[in-house]
């Protein structure tokens, strides 16, 4: 029967990898805030104007960002269609 050499390997390594799960530190690395306290934060005070003027920055980008996207879409589109005539003829 094969495989010795690979199972007791294998058996090696889960009790190294069992050792070395005492020796880990728990709390090294933890993600998990266990505190009560609320955290306060220093936001600075904004006007609806400058909320206004956010929001249009916003919005004049995601134009800029959807007719560079269309464009892109149909020179692609016409440069794909064009080898394809190409190839036809």
């Amino acid at each position: 029967m094969g495989g010795g050499g690979v199972m007791a390997h294998a058996i090696h390594t889960m009790k190294a990898n069992r050792k070395l799960v005492s020796k880990r530190k728990e709390n090294r690395f933890s993600f998990v805030h266990t505190s009560t306290e609320k955290t306060e934060y220093n936001l600075p005070k904004s006007t609806p104007e400058r909320l206004k003027r956010i929001q249009e920055k916003f919005t004049r980008e995601n134009k800029v960002r959807k007719l560079k996207r269309l464009l892109l879409i149909g020179v692609f589109t016409v440069i794909l269609m064009t080898t394809f005539v190409y190839i036809m003829l």
